[in-house]
């Protein structure tokens, strides 16, 4: 069991290297998805990296300095792929326009009948595609060039037929071009994020622009805070997909047949008094003790990974004013708060932020964290108890794939980066111009854009500074690889939960608390207790999902290994 401190200097944070879930396997696999996947390199880079002043979502399982530093190197890679691509396509066009035209055609028509070729994942049959592919634009292009540059074929200006032995060798380097990429990724992959070669260490980023390193620096510095600025509606942002939790209020009244009262005289004596402050501790404390000892604890209360963080969440439209978090209107807010100022909070839950004690239990590597979120307060003589839950699904099964490589390039593998290629050059070369055009042009008005958004800090009262989505969150997939890591997620949730119960039941007896209300809502909770991935439960008299109203009991409902998407 670790407790995540969070004592000292607010600006002190470990850096990327120090990261304790750096090495972990989910980290792994976000940087093999930064090489292989770019709508998520592009989509992480837009909510993470290109907005200076958006809070960052906290880091569950992964360090995101790490995931960002590779998305770096990948956008850096790819641009020079376009940029390779941008020379060789414009010099096949300039040569011989119909005859590049021609070859497109054909290479489109080639990759549209995709799934009908036999053998289509072993070495065959994509090499065969290529072969064909390839000798029907070497038809093309000898029948054109048998021309002589004054003919007019077919009625076309020769200009438009060009030269198209001139140009073959142009679209040859494309082709080259994009496989090397290819190539490049592949190696990348194998030689350094492989799970034998993984080092928690990034990649070279010492010739990024100054600005960009500082937004690192404020990123690491970010994600190892104990505040949580969100934006939207739900605070947990970072931490996955809600599941099933349970809140009610207690009346705190003497307990007659306790140390408190007496039964036989009739006199009951108030219930000794407490602070919400030193139920959270008690809480923590019996938290702190589920662990494995050095021989090894069998039993299935024991949850060795789990963490304990005490943690403010706070809505990123609701700053201004608070100098605790926001002392300048046109930065990042503030993430780390000091202890002090953190049992404030939670001893007065007033206003916008928000105290919770969050246990979280990662497994799989990372790859599955199941949290839970503890919130007490008290109103007069009323003590208000929440759990709220979530469950980080595993990373993206395609992710996986860097596990599957060989230290060699078997020839299965080759003819399927060789027919890859063929399959990807045309839209890839397509796309090239644009792409390079939408990052100069972003390039180009970042520094406009960002004055603009810190004029509009100044005026909007109601910014909204709060991180909208979390990397893990953007990666997630639709299902689970494996049905044990919807059981371990299902017992983390469980064991978690048993022993906040036992340890808000001790407390109180100790206090001289009737607790004969809470018995009946615990044992409703244990018994109706469920795990789900997405869509409405009802425990008990508590409804769980957006627009949810509890109006009757549910059965409780098994574990599921899918979620509804959120298209």
């Amino acid at each position: 069991m670790v407790v995540r401190q969070h004592s000292g200097p607010r600006d002190e944070a470990p850096s990327a290297r120090s990261h304790p879930d750096a090495g972990s396997e989910a980290t792994r696999y976000l940087c093999a998805a930064a090489h292989t996947d770019d709508a998520f390199t592009e989509r992480v880079l837009a909510e993470v990296f290109d907005d200076d002043l958006r809070a960052v979502a906290p880091s569950v399982g992964f360090d995101l300095g790490t995931v960002l530093r590779h998305c770096l190197s990948a956008r850096r890679r790819r641009r020079l792929r376009d940029v390779g691509l941008l020379v060789a396509g414009g010099l096949a066009v300039l040569l011989a326009p119909l005859a590049t035209v021609l070859v497109g055609v054909t290479m489109a028509v080639g990759s549209s009948l995709a799934p009908l070729r036999p053998g289509r994942n072993g070495p065959v049959g994509p090499l065969l595609s290529m072969i064909a592919i390839a000798t029907v634009s070497l038809v093309l292009v000898f029948q054109l060039g048998a021309a002589t540059p004054g003919d007019d074929p077919a009625g076309l200006p020769g200009w438009f037929v060009g030269r198209p032995w001139l140009a073959l060798p142009a679209g040859l380097v494309a082709y080259l071009v994009l496989v090397g990429h290819l190539l490049g990724t592949r190696r990348l992959l194998v030689t350094r994020l492989r799970r034998a070669r993984f080092r928690p260490g990034p990649p070279d980023v010492a010739s990024l622009p100054a600005r960009d390193a500082e937004r690192l620096a404020a990123v690491d510095r970010a994600q190892g805070g104990n505040v949580t600025v969100y934006g939207g509606y739900t605070p947990f942002v970072g931490h996955g997909t809600p599941v099933a939790g349970w809140s009610f209020a207690l009346p705190i009244l003497a307990d007659a047949h306790g140390p408190a009262g007496t039964a036989l005289t009739g006199d009951v004596s108030a219930p000794a008094p407490f602070t919400v402050v030193e139920l959270i501790d008690h809480v923590r404390a019996r938290l702190a003790a589920i662990r494995l000892d050095q021989a090894g604890d069998p039993s299935p209360e024991r949850l060795a990974g789990l963490l304990l963080e005490d943690r403010v969440f706070v809505c990123g439209d609701r700053l201004t004013g608070d100098a605790r978090l926001l002392p300048h209107r046109e930065r990042m807010p503030r993430q780390r708060w000091s202890d002090d100022e953190v049992r404030e909070v939670a001893g007065r839950p007033q206003g916008a932020a928000r105290h919770y004690l969050c246990a979280l239990v990662p497994s799989w590597g990372g790859e599955v964290v199941a949290s839970t979120f503890l919130h007490f307060s008290t109103d007069g003589q009323v003590l208000y108890l929440e759990c709220a839950r979530t469950v980080l699904e595993p990373p993206r099964q395609g992710y996986h794939d860097v596990d599957r490589l060989t230290e060699w390039l078997p020839v299965s593998q080759l003819a399927q980066v060789l027919a890859a290629g063929t399959e990807r050059l045309l839209p890839t070369a397509l796309g090239a111009p644009l792409r390079l055009l939408r990052d100069l042009v972003r390039g180009a008005a970042r520094g406009r854009r960002q004055a603009r958004l810190r004029q509009l800090a100044r005026e909007d009262l109601g910014y909204d500074y709060g991180a909208r989505v979390g990397v893990r969150e953007v990666a997630s997939g639709a299902e689970y690889h494996n049905y044990f890591q919807v059981l371990d997620a299902a017992k983390h949730l469980k064991v978690v939960e048993r022993h906040v119960l036992a340890a808000i039941m001790d407390f109180l007896d100790a206090r001289g608390v009737d607790t004969a209300e809470f018995r009946n809502r615990q044992t409703t909770i244990l018994n109706q207790g469920v795990i789900q991935t997405g869509g409405l439960s009802v425990v008990g008299n508590q409804a769980v999902g957006q627009g949810a109203r509890a109006e009757q009991q549910a059965e409780g409902a098994p574990p599921r290994g899918r979620r509804p998407r959120d298209d």
